[in-house]
């Protein structure tokens, strides 16, 4: 009866995961010895680091045109842009 218990409230546990919190579970029960070969057999196409790239985000890399520090600087290039279109709300 307490494995079954056990069971029920595991699931309940990672049900009220977030996909991040899942992901890191997943990333400690790969790194167990004993968890890590269910891991495998339950999907073994599929290693514990690789993740899944949505389809549209390989459509887009590579396509955006921009200067070299756009991803440190997106926000002031941002604000920059909207203050000339709208003006500095200021």
């Amino acid at each position: 009866m307490t494995a079954a218990r056990d069971y029920e409230d595991m699931h309940h546990l990672v049900d009220r995961l977030s996909p991040r919190q899942v992901r890191r579970l997943r990333l400690l029960v790969t790194q167990d010895e004993e968890l890590a070969q269910v891991v495998e057999a339950v999907s073994p196409e599929q290693s514990s680091e690789e993740e899944s790239v949505p389809e549209g985000l390989i459509a887009l890399i590579g396509s955006i045109q921009g200067p070299a520090d756009l991803a440190e600087r997106h926000d002031d290039y941002l604000r920059e842009r909207m203050e000339r279109r709208f003006g500095n709300a200021e």
